[in-house]
C-alpha cells in the first residue's frame, strides 16, 4: 500500500503548549486562541444564520426538549421586548435569565447568571455570566450568593451567554475589517475572552460544535463554532422585530435532539455512582509498585471532571468499511465498535477550532466476559483532504513493514455524522477569495501501548536509549519515504515491554507526509509542529518545507530540553527557569509575524549552549560558560526524596539524585511537574565536579554538526572541533537492552548511502593563497560535520556509542528545575503592545533574550 498523507494545518502555540515554562498571562494564551481563529470568522445576517445551522430552526424541532403538556410559546411573541435597560451590567444578568426563564421558551432547561464563581473543576477561577443547562440532570451551580448569583459549571453548560454594556468597544467583532476581526485592543480583549470560555466548555465536554450568544448593550450576536470556523450573526436590536429571531433560536434549539445541538452521541457520561464508575474506581484499589498505567489511569479519576463511556468504531475489524454510527442518528452500530471507559484526558490540545486532540488512558470494557485491559485511546477531528490517510492506517502499514518502536493499532475510526460544516457556507459569503477553513471529521484511535512520559526517564543512559529507539523508527519511517514533522518532547515517550525491559516510542503521526507529497506540495502556509521544538528555520519561516535537518534538530532540542531539566550540569540552578523560558518559549517579533528566538539561534549557529553557571560560594560574580554535564559523586546518597534543601554542605554540582531504582519501580518517586528550591550552599571540602559525561561528547558532535549546517547556510563560520574516536566500551544494562533492540546492526553502515556528498575532491585549479588554503580547509570541514544530519546514520551511530559507554553514572538524575505553573519570569517575553494579529505594529528588536542583568541574590549557608 501506499502511504499519502498531507498537512494537517497547526499554528504552533507558545503560550498554549504543554511544555511553556512557567505562568502564562491570560492575555497572552488569549491572544493566541485569536491567532488560532484568524482568517476564520464570518458575520452574516440572523435570519440567514438560523436557517444554515442545525437546531436552530422550526425543521430542526424533533420534540426532544418538550415537555409533555406544555404549549409551545407563541413565536410572535418577543420575550426581550420589554427587558428594562441596564445601568450597569450586573442588571443586565439578572434582566436576562429572568426574561428567558419567564418566556417558556426551553422548558427542559435551566438558566442561571454565574458572573462571579468558577468552576471547581479547574483553577483559573473563569467563569461566564449567564449560560443555558440542561434541567435533568440538574447542573452543579452551586448556591446562590446574595446577589442570586451561582457557579458555572463547564461539563453541563449548553450555550454559553456573555453581556457587555458597551455594543462598540466591547464588540469582540468588526464587520467593518477584513475578516470580521476586530482591531481595537478593547474588542481583541473580549474575543479572547469569548473563545477561552468556548474553549473550557470544549475541554470539559464532548461536543461536536458549540452556541453562544452575545448580549451587547441593546444589541445582541449568536454565533457558532466548530472545528473548521466560526459563524456569527451581524448585530440586531433584541428589544425589536428581530428579537423573535433570537427568542425563535432558543426555542427551536431546546426542542432539538442532541446530536442537532452539538453533543457527540457517541460519548455517554459516567457517573461515579454507576456499575461502570464502580469498575473505574476498582482500578484505584491495590496498585501494585511500579504499575504505571494502572496509577496513570487512577489519577484520570477526578471526579470534579467528567467520566465517560467512548465509542470507537473498529475499522480494522471490518476492512475499512464505513463503520459505526450514522448520518441521522450519529449512533455506532454496537455490532463494530468497541466501548472504552475513560476519565480526565491524560492532554488535551488548545483552542476552539482545529484538530483539538485529546489523549486518555482508556478502560476496553467492550466484552463484558473478559478482563478489562488497559489502552491509550487518541480523539482528535482530523482534517479530510485528498490523499489524506488516517493515523491509524498509517501506522497499520509501517508496522506491516517493520518499523520498529512506534504504537500498535487496536482499532480506529471516523465517527460518520460528526464532520464540521463551516467550510460549506464560507464561500458564498467571502465570494472571489480562497477558502481558508479546513473539513475536520471526528476520529478516533486505540492503540494498545500506554506509555510514560520521556520525563519519567529513571536516568541518562535511559533517556538515551529512549532517544535512540525513536531515531530509529524515525529513520525506518524515512526510509519508505515519510517523515514525522511533529518530533516534540511529548511524542517520544517511554515504554515497559512484556518482558520488563524499557524503550523508546515514537507516538503521533498524525503529522506525517510523504516526501513526495512534501515536493508536490510545495511550501504551505500553516507552520506546523510544537513551538518550543521545531528547528530554527522551521520557526523562522512557517512555509518552509520539512526536512531531515529539521526533524533532527528538534530531536536535539528535545534531548536538551530533557537534560538540562533533570540531570546533573553546571548551570545555576535558579537560572534554569529563564534558560527553558528564553530558549524553548521565546520569539523574534517581525513584521509578519514573529520568528525564531534569538537563544535558539545562536546556539545552533554557535555551536555552544552558554548560560549563566553555578557560583560556588555567595561572592562569585554571575558569569556565561558553556553547558558541562556532570557525573554525580556515589558517596553521600540521598535518602527517597530528599532535596538538596535537606542535605546541607552539598554543592549543587553534588545535588543528591534519586536513588538507583529498579525498572520495575523508577516511577515512584519522579514528578513531571513542579521544581525544587536549589539553596544549599557547598562545602568547602567538595570535590572537583566530574565532566566525564556521556552526554559531554553527544552535545559536543551534535552542536558541531548543527554549526556547521548554519554556517554553510550563511557561507561562513569557523572550523568546528575535531571529533574524538570512538572506542569499544562494555556493556551497561541500557547498552544490552539497546544491542537486544537493534537488529540491523552498524547506523552509520546502513545509511551511509543516504548521506554521499557529491563535493569535489579535485584542487588543480584551487587558488594557492593561505586565506583561499585556509577557507577550502574550512570549509571542508564545515561540509564533513553538516553531512552527518543528511540522514539518521551518523546520530544513532552517535547515541549506539553513548549508550554503549561504561561510565555512565547510575543515578545522574537530578529533582526538576522546571518551575511550576505560578512561576514568574523577571521579565516578560511579551511586550505589552504586543498580539498575534498581523495588523498590529511590532517593535523591531527581539524581546526573547533579554538575561537577568543582576547579581544573583546571596545564598545562606546550611
Amino acid at each position: 500500500m501506499t502511504i499519502t498523507t498531507t498537512d494537517t494545518p497547526n499554528k504552533a502555540l507558545r503560550h498554549n503548549s504543554l511544555f511553556h515554562t512557567g505562568q502564562a498571562v491570560p492575555e497572552d494564551k488569549r491572544d493566541e486562541l485569536h491567532f488560532m481563529v484568524t482568517k476564520k470568522i464570518s458575520a452574516i445576517p440572523p435570519a440567514e444564520f438560523v436557517q444554515i445551522f442545525p437546531g436552530t430552526a422550526e425543521s430542526d424541532r424533533d420534540g426532544a426538549g418538550q415537555t409533555p403538556g406544555a404549549p409551545l410559546p407563541d413565536p410572535t411573541v418577543n420575550p426581550f421586548a420589554n427587558l428594562p435597560k441596564a445601568s450597569v451590567e450586573k442588571d443586565m444578568y439578572l434582566n436576562i435569565v429572568d426574561a428567558l426563564t419567564n418566556s417558556g421558551l426551553c422548558p427542559n432547561h435551566v438558566f442561571a447568571a454565574t458572573p462571579h464563581k468558577g468552576d471547581t473543576s479547574e483553577g483559573s477561577g473563569r467563569a461566564i455570566d449567564l449560560g443555558m443547562y440542561p434541567r435533568h440532570p440538574p447542573p452543579n451551580l452551586g448556591t446562590a450568593d446574595e446577589g442570586k448569583f451561582l457557579r458555572t459549571d463547564w461539563s453541563t453548560i449548553e450555550v454559553g451567554i456573555e453581556c457587555k454594556m458597551n455594543p462598540t468597544a466591547h464588540d469582540p467583532f468588526d464587520e467593518t475589517h477584513d475578516g470580521d476581526e476586530p482591531d481595537a485592543i478593547s474588542r481583541r480583549k473580549v474575543l479572547g475572552q469569548i473563545l477561552s470560555y468556548l474553549e473550557l466548555i470544549a475541554q470539559h465536554q464532548q461536543r461536536t460544535f458549540q452556541y453562544m450568544v452575545l448580549f451587547l448593550g441593546a444589541y445582541a450576536r449568536i454565533l457558532r463554532v466548530d472545528q473548521s470556523g466560526i459563524f456569527v450573526t451581524n448585530k440586531f436590536k433584541y428589544r425589536g422585530e428581530d428579537g423573535l429571531i433570537l427568542a425563535g433560536f432558543f426555542r427551536d434549539l431546546g426542542r432539538a435532539s442532541l446530536a442537532r445541538r452539538g453533543f457527540d452521541t457517541t460519548a455517554t457520561r459516567v457517573s461515579p455512582t454507576s456499575a461502570e464508575g464502580e469498575t473505574m474506581l476498582r482500578m484505584k484499589q491495590d496498585i501494585a509498585e511500579g504499575d504505571y498505567i494502572r496509577k496513570m489511569f487512577s489519577e484520570s479519576l477526578d471526579e470534579d471532571w467528567p467520566w465517560w463511556k467512548l465509542e470507537v468504531p473498529d475499522e480494522t475489524a471490518i476492512n475499512n468499511a464505513p463503520a459505526g454510527p450514522t448520518a441521522a442518528t450519529g449512533k455506532c452500530d454496537s455490532s463494530k465498535s468497541r466501548s472504552y471507559l475513560v476519565g480526565k484526558p491524560y492532554f488535551q490540545a488548545p483552542g476552539v477550532t482545529g484538530r483539538f486532540t485529546r489523549g486518555y488512558v482508556a478502560l476496553d470494557v467492550t466484552d463484558p466476559g473478559r478482563p478489562a485491559q488497559f489502552v491509550f485511546l487518541k480523539d482528535a477531528w482530523r482534517v479530510v483532504s485528498d490523499g489524506i490517510e488516517k493515523e491509524g492506517i498509517v501506522l497499520e502499514t509501517l508496522k506491516r513493514r517493520k518499523v520498529k518502536f512506534i504504537p500498535t493499532v487496536l482499532c480506529h475510526g471516523d465517527i460518520t455524522g460528526q464532520r464540521s460544516i463551516s467550510q460549506d457556507h464560507w464561500q458564498k459569503y467571502h465570494k472571489g477569495k480562497k477558502c481558508e477553513l479546513k473539513t475536520h471529521q471526528h476520529y478516533r484511535l486505540v492503540v494498545k501501548e500506554v506509555c510514560k512520559p520521556l520525563d519519567q526517564f529513571r536516568n541518562g543512559s535511559q533517556l538515551a536509549l529512549a532517544m535512540w529507539c525513536c531515531l530509529k523508527a524515525h529513520s525506518q519511517a524515512y526510509k519508505l519515504g515519510i517523515i514525522h514533522r511533529d518530533i516534540s518532547a511529548g511524542n517520544i515517550l517511554l515504554y515497559r515491554t512484556e518482558n520488563g525491559k524499557w524503550q523508546g516510542m515514537l507516538n503521533d503521526w498524525e503529522l506525517s507526509k510523504t516526501r513526495a507529497q512534501q515536493e508536490l506540495e510545495g511550501r504551505q502556509p500553516d507552520r506546523t509542529g510544537t513551538w518550543q521544538f521545531l528547528s530554527v528555520k522551521a520557526l523562522d519561516d512557517p512555509t518552509k518545507t520539512i526536512v531531515i535537518e529539521d526533524e533532527l534538530e528538534s530531536f536535539f532540542h528535545v534531548l536538551l530540553y530533557m537534560a538540562i531539566r533533570l540531570l546533573h550540569h553546571n548551570f545555576d540552578d535558579r537560572d534554569v527557569p529563564n534558560f527553558l523560558r528564553r530558549y524553548f518559549d521565546g520569539y523574534s517579533p517581525r513584521h509578519d509575524g514573529i520568528g525564531c528566538g534569538e537563544r535558539k539561534t545562536e546556539v545552533m549557529k554557535t555551536g555552544e549552549v552558554s548560560w549563566w553557571l553555578h557560583r560556588d560560594n555567595k561572592d562569585d560574580k554571575p558569569r556565561k560558560g558553556a553547558l558541562k554535564f556532570i557525573s554525580p559523586p556515589t558517596e553521600n546518597a540521598p535518602t527517597e526524596g530528599q532535596t538538596r534543601k535537606e542535605k546541607s554542605g552539598l554543592s549543587s554540582l553534588q545535588v543528591p539524585a534519586q536513588p538507583n531504582q529498579s525498572p520495575d519501580d523508577d516511577e515512584a518517586s519522579h514528578k513531571s511537574e513542579g521544581s525544587q528550591e536549589p539553596s544549599a550552599s557547598p562545602s568547602s571540602t567538595a570535590p572537583a565536579p566530574d565532566y566525564n559525561h556521556p552526554l559531554n561528547d553527544v552535545f559536543e558532535k551534535l552542536l558541531s554538526w548543527f554549526k556547521a549546517y548554519y554556517t554553510l547556510q550563511e557561507s561562513g563560520g569557523k572550523k568546528p572541533a575535531v571529533k574524538r574516536n570512538v572506542q569499544p566500551r562494555a556493556m551497561t544494562e541500557d547498552a544490552l537492552q539497546l544491542s537486544a533492540l537493534d537488529e540491523d546492526g552498524s547506523d552509520i553502515a546502513s545509511e551511509r548511502s543516504d548521506s554521499e556528498d557529491s563535493e569535489s575532491s579535485s584542487s588543480a585549479a584551487e587558488d594557492a593563497s593561505e586565506d583561499a588554503v585556509a577557507d577550502r580547509i574550512n570549509r571542508r570541514a564545515l561540509k564533513k560535520n553538516a553531512k552527518n544530519l543528511r540522514s539518521h546514520g551518523p546520530i544513532l551511530q552517535l547515541f549506539k556509542d553513548a549508550v554503549y559507554d561504561p561510565s555512565w553514572p547510575v543515578a545522574d538524575r537530578y529533582p526538576d528545575r522546571k518551575p511550576d505553573k505560578k512561576w514568574k519570569p523577571a521579565g516578560d517575553l511579551v511586550p505589552k503592545q504586543s498580539t498575534f494579529a498581523a495588523s498590529t505594529k511590532r517593535p523591531a528588536s527581539s524581546v526573547d533574550d533579554l538575561e537577568p542583568p543582576r547579581t544573583p541574590p546571596k545564598r545562606s549557608r546550611a
